[in-house]
């Protein structure tokens, strides 16, 4: 009937206004769930404030634990017992206990009151609070039977439901909150919403639509709650006090006689002090006092014996002058009327506090709280008390689980002076009151059982200061207080008052020897379970070192499998946390047995040491992760040593989410080959139950390691099994029991050739597949002769490779460092093709920047190819004319535009240089790329893999469709757990798919006549003018980006982020090339920095600076020019003609020493070996673009050593960048050649340090 244990603890804990507010927060959805760990019974939600734009997290621990539930919030409001944030995470657990969104199981619900937290009828919110079954019990009953509805008025609904002959009586009722509480007399427990419940509000939402209790609606309720703030209700003349107004059907309150003022007190100085209001006769305990304002009164508590209701006494307070020790009044003492308004001034600040903590403590507030806990009293029981009449048990409880935490404050003062007893039957008057100290030390109970003459007693006593005194019936006595020496005591527990309230009725308890047995396992051991009991010595036997009988329990908690040890001493279960002594009858007498626990130890030491991440639990069991307990057979181990330890373990029938079979996978599988692919016949099962294709597909897909067998358990698939199988079945097609793998898969099918287990894994494969497994023996075909002289051995190896795909029908990547010479290993191959085929039609799309590249190259390599360029204005629009050229060569711009043109013609082969330009599968040229008619495709590029795993995705699928899947496969089981969360797994499955497919070599593996390229940092001091601007806009940038991702996250925060990196860089570089409205000076380091070195240390040599910024490249070219200095400069404006031009004149033309260059239009597509230094004046993001930059002039064909100097402001982002740099350059390694490194995405804690 109660609430749940949580919401009792925002009413016990909160003000109205805290919980109103808290109610506010809640009802706009400012809640929201960052971590659940079922475990410990904690969960933290981040919560917004109702007033303010702010976030603070509130975080629960041991909220399944009603004493033991703690909170803590970091709002600086949070100086009370709880704040309005708590109170709204509060309301947010609970509702999602109650909609089982935490994975609890163990919650049972009493019908007779739960609560429906729905504004209107909701089936959505029905549904979740019954469950699929019952709602479709309930939709099947409606169809023949109804309820009867016996009344509906003032928002309440009470029916009838007859099902089977039984009759069910079921109230639904709106509550101040606006939800519905509920009640029904059937005996549901695993849902707030029963069945009959369920059939009411279906039936009045069908009948009468959502807003059916609107219609029924009294406002005469809210109106005396209204009034009741003043004293009055409707049954008082309100005329000339009050009128009611009316605002969406509302009612609210207007007070219009100014002289009406609320009950409760009015603190706020700006208001004038008024007089007390005289108090009643009846009140007055002397009625000659009088005090005036000025005087400063102190607050007395008085401890009234005269109620005669439960608990039997009533918390008052009086007032008055005191002595100067403080400790008594000066004079007669006057109550204080708490139902009327109290004038606070008089009062210091401790006095105000403890009048509110008495005002809590009064009839209405306890009302109050019964009354949201007990909403169908009026039904069930009756919960006001009268005389004559006793409460029940559960009303008592409620009323002492409501005062006692309040009555703990009060005596937890030990400097509580002002105490008074007024004893029951006397007059409230000021000689009556007995003074009392409140001790902060709980008094206990201890029972005894003794033996007299022929029967046996249970004695209950109370403890008070280490002394035991028997409990005995007194007149004016309350079972919540203790009174011993003038001194007054509570019990150290509220369920303490129960227990004294029932023995000081009836005294000593005589116990049954007939049925000693029953007395034990009814009366006795419920005792020993919460309290001490002695036993007289003549009644007891002792047993010691009986070895227990080890059982193990397999419990689940949320994540988590909890494996709780169980030890039976003569058939009486213990758990490792209980009492050391075990009491049980023995005939006539008692059987102490203490347990054995050097054995339980024992046990305990061997099942934590089964795993090295077990977590001890304090009811001495084991936790382990689900995850952990599905690694490396650790199930399966663990159930061997149990078995040869003969330890029953038992449990599975009730595990929902870690339920295992406990037989190991039996596996075969039939590899056979098709015309263009590959076939596997599977057959795996777990005992007798045998599962499918679907299944394991299904378990792969959601990452787990078991698949859900036909009786329900689960099957548990082993590490090695996954390592060896996985891949197999994530890109293979097909249910049931067949496989199908596309020919590009050979990969996969070779490897498990070379690993296979004859007794899993069978082949039948043609001819044509065992040809393709010897991939490894590529033909060692001779290149044209013209060519022999010209191309490197590793440049023939590539040769060879790339006939080795047109031959088996496959498309490549040739991924070699930029400068090996992938343009004349290429162009190589297609020589070969037209010489063995009579004809070739290819087509070349590449940068613009590369279009005169790839012809001067096929002019000197290939002359007898005929190559034109497809580009321009004046291009042509004819197919016929462009097929009478061998190669088309044309830019990624104009393929796009001219793709209805292409379509018209099949190419032999299409070559994509560059290719990291097709990385986007949504963009218009990858679509486009992928649309021509081609027998064989290949990609070139020196970075396949630029920023992230899924640039390789487009460029594959558009060699070889299929291999990798859909996006949104690819993107699930690779690019995002390698980039996100660096799975090396993954990793390792994306690099067997791809390594047919891609031929990479570095320079340090191929090219040893290189010379050594030395790369150093060259590190600047921003001088003060610089610094100054630059830390205004790091500081303006950090606030503004760590609000937004607070407010909208990483993701959401990118433009922002950028916008704040790409400012920042530009003043390491100079506060002038900001666009501003208001410019700034030219303060550079840099420009000082590389104006020296220009000038001082280059002598003969020749430079190339790049820099990504415009601007910084006009203030170079202002500055050089000043200094005379001959310069080239390139752009991305630059027009192809100039470019050349411009090329031309730095490499061959001694006096220009200086090539300006913009980052990435000089990334791609430059032969510049004539600079020995390069200047990166600002680090780029993307590492790969800034090594092509220095790779301009590193390539095959230069003589010099090689210096790139990167300018770094010191303390800057530039500064900071530097990490994530160093690891985005061993990007491309990491699913080619190299599993050492790993890839990591920008994340928050990236980015709060870069602003630092």
């Amino acid at each position: 009937m109660a609430l749940p244990h949580i919401i009792k603890h925002i009413y016990n804990n909160g003000t109205d206004e805290v919980i109103r507010r808290g109610k506010k927060i809640h009802g706009l959805g400012y809640v929201e769930l960052v971590e659940h760990e079922a475990l410990l019974s904690s969960i933290t939600f981040r919560v917004r404030d109702d007033l303010y734009n702010t976030y603070y997290k509130v975080y629960i621990q041991k909220y399944n634990d009603p004493k033991l539930i703690s909170m803590r919030c970091g709002c600086p409001y949070n100086i009370g017992e709880i704040c309005r944030h708590e109170v709204a995470a509060l309301l947010r657990l609970q509702d999602m206990i109650d909609k089982r969104q935490l994975g609890t199981s163990d919650i049972e619900y009493n019908q007779k009151h739960t609560q429906a937290k729905m504004k209107t009828i909701d089936l959505k919110t029905i549904k979740a609070l019954s469950s699929a079954q019952i709602y479709d019990q309930a939709e099947t009953l409606l169809r023949t039977t109804m309820a009867n509805i016996t009344t509906a008025a003032n928002e309440r609904v009470e029916a009838d439901l007859t099902i089977a002959g039984e009759v069910f009586n079921v109230v639904i009722q709106k509550n101040d909150e606006r939800f519905f509480d509920t009640s029904c007399t059937c005996d549901e427990t695993q849902h707030p919403l029963c069945i009959h419940k369920t059939v009411l509000f279906i039936q009045l939402l069908n009948a009468y639509g959502p807003h059916y209790f609107d219609t029924i609606r009294n406002y005469d309720k809210e109106k005396n709650k209204l009034l009741s703030l003043y004293g009055y209700s409707l049954e008082d003349d309100l005329t000339g006090k009050f009128e009611f107004i009316y605002k969406d059907g509302k009612p609210f309150l207007k007070v219009i006689d100014p002289s009406v003022k609320r009950i409760q007190p009015v603190a706020a100085p700006a208001i004038p002090a008024r007089p007390v209001q005289a108090p009643v006769p009846a009140l007055a305990l002397n009625d000659d006092a009088v005090t005036t304002d000025s005087e400063l009164k102190k607050i007395g508590i008085v401890f009234n014996y005269n109620e005669s209701g439960f608990p039997g006494f009533a918390v008052c307070a009086v007032q008055g002058e005191i002595n100067e020790a403080g400790t008594a009044y000066m004079s007669k003492a006057e109550k204080i009327d708490l139902n009327k308004y109290v004038n606070t001034e008089v009062f210091d600040e401790e006095d105000k506090a403890l009048l509110q903590q008495i005002r809590k403590l009064q009839d209405n507030e306890i009302n109050k709280y019964l009354n949201r806990n007990s909403p169908f009293s009026g039904i069930w029981e009756n919960i006001i008390h009268t005389d004559g009449e006793d409460l029940p048990d559960e009303t008592k409880m409620l009323i002492i689980e409501y005062l006692y935490p309040k009555l703990r404050k009060l005596f937890d003062n030990p400097n509580r002076n002002l105490c008074f007893v007024l004893p029951k039957g006397k007059p409230f008057k000021s000689a009556e009151l007995l003074p009392v100290t409140l001790s902060n030390i709980p008094a206990s109970l201890l029972f005894r059982v003794a033996s007299v003459n022929s029967h046996l007693e249970l004695v209950c006593q109370q403890k008070v200061n280490g002394n035991a005194y028997t409990i005995t019936e007194e007149e004016g006595y309350s079972p919540a207080l203790v009174m011993h020496q003038d001194e007054l005591y509570l019990w150290s527990k509220p369920e303490d008052v129960l227990e004294v309230e029932r023995f000081r009725k009836r005294g000593a308890t005589k116990l049954n020897k007939d049925n000693w047995a029953a007395t034990m396992r009814e009366v006795i051991m419920p005792l020993t379970r919460e309290y001490q009991v002695e036993f007289d010595k003549s009644l007891m036997r002792e047993v010691k070192n009986i070895e227990p009988r080890i059982q193990l329990l397999l419990q689940e908690k949320g994540d988590y499998l909890l494996f709780q040890p169980v030890f039976t001493y003569n058939g009486f279960e213990v758990k490792p946390g209980e009492k050391e002594t075990i009491i049980l009858p023995d005939e006539d007498k008692i059987l102490m047995i203490r347990r054995n626990k050097p054995a339980e130890e024992q046990f305990l030491q061997t099942l934590n040491g089964l795993h090295s991440m077990f977590q001890v639990q304090p009811e001495g069991g084991m936790a382990l992760k689900g995850q952990e307990v599905l690694r490396n057979n650790w199930f399966f181990l663990f159930m061997d040593t149990m078995k040869e330890k003969k330890i029953p373990v038992y449990g599975f029938e009730s595990l929902k989410n870690y339920r295992f079979n406990t037989a190991r996978p039996s596996t075969h599988i039939h590899l056979s080959s098709g015309m263009d692919w590959f076939d596997a016949k599977v057959e795996i099962t777990f005992g007798d139950q045998r599962i499918g294709i679907a299944d394991i597909k299904r378990a792969l897909a959601s990452k787990q390691s078991f698949v859900q067998l036909g009786d329900g358990t689960l099957g548990i698939l082993p590490d090695e099994w996954l390592k060896k199988y996985a891949l197999l079945f994530k890109v293979g097609e097909g249910r049931n029991d067949k496989l199908r793998l596309s020919r590009y898969h050979m990969s996969v099918i070779d490897e498990l050739y070379e690993n296979r287990n004859e007794e899993e894994l069978s082949f039948a494969l043609d001819e044509k597949f065992e040809r393709l497994r010897a991939f490894r023996q590529i033909p060692e075909v001779q290149p044209p002769d013209h060519l022999k002289p010209v191309l490197r051995p590793y440049q023939v190896s590539g040769y060879q490779w790339l006939q080795y795909l047109n031959e088996v029908g496959w498309g490549g990547i040739l991924a070699d460092d930029m400068g090996l010479g992938k343009t004349v290993q290429a162009l190589t191959m297609l020589h070969q093709y037209k010489e063995q085929q009579g004809s070739l039609k290819a087509i070349v799309v590449c940068p613009t920047t590369l279009i005169y590249n790839w012809k001067n190259e096929v002019n000197k390599f290939t002359p007898g190819l005929t190559c034109i360029i497809h580009h321009g204005n004046t291009r042509s629009r004819d197919a016929e004319f462009l097929q009478s050229h061998n190669i088309i060569v044309t830019t990624y711009g104009t393929l796009r535009s001219d793709i209805t043109l292409m379509l018209k013609i099949h190419f032999d082969y299409v070559v994509l240089d560059e290719s990291q330009a097709i990385k986007n599968p949504s963009s218009k040229v990858t679509k486009a790329a992928s649309l021509l008619n081609a027998t064989n495709r290949l990609c070139m590029s020196g970075t396949p893999l630029q920023n992230n795993t899924f640039d390789v995705y487009a460029q594959m699928n558009f060699l070889n469709p299929g291999l990798l899947g859909s996006v949104e496969f690819f993107r699930n089981e690779f690019a995002n757990p390698i980039d996100k969360f660096g799975e090396q797994e993954q990793k390792e499955h994306l690099r067997k798919l791809l390594y047919p497919f891609i031929l990479r070599r570095t320079k340090e593996q191929v090219a040893k006549d290189l010379p050594e390229k030395t790369e150093t940092i060259l590190f600047c001091e921003m001088e003060k003018e610089q610094r100054k601007i630059y830390d205004a806009y790091r500081n303006s940038y950090r606030d503004k980006i760590m609000g937004v991702i607070d407010q909208q996250g990483i993701d959401k925060s990118q433009l922002t982020i950028l916008q704040g990196l790409m400012k920042l860089r530009q003043i390491c570089d100079s506060p002038a090339i900001l666009n501003e409205e208001e410019k700034f000076p030219n303060h550079s380091i840099k420009l000082d920095e590389l104006t020296r070195e220009l000038t001082e240390n280059i002598s003969d040599h020749k430079v190339l600076i790049f820099s990504q910024f415009l601007g910084m490249l006009g203030l170079i070219r202002d500055r050089l020019k000043e200094q005379g200095v001959v310069f080239e400069y390139l752009d991305g404006s630059t027009p192809s003609a100039d470019r050349e031009k411009a090329i031309r004149h730095f490499q061959d033309d001694e006096s220009v020493r200086v090539f300006l260059i913009s980052l990435k239009a000089g990334g791609v597509g430059l032969n510049l070996t004539a600079a020995d230094y390069v200047y990166i004046v600002d680090p780029w993001w993307n590492p790969a673009v800034e090594q092509q930059a220095i790779d301009r002039t590193h390539r095959i064909g230069q003589t010099k050593n090689i210096f790139a100097y990167r300018m770094i402001c010191i303390d800057t982002i530039e500064d900071k960048i530097l990490q994530l740099q160093e690891r985005k350059k061993a990007l491309a390694k990491e699913l080619i050649t190299d599993d050492t490194s790993f890839v990591k995405a920008l994340s928050k804690a990236d980015v709060e340090y870069l602003f630092s």
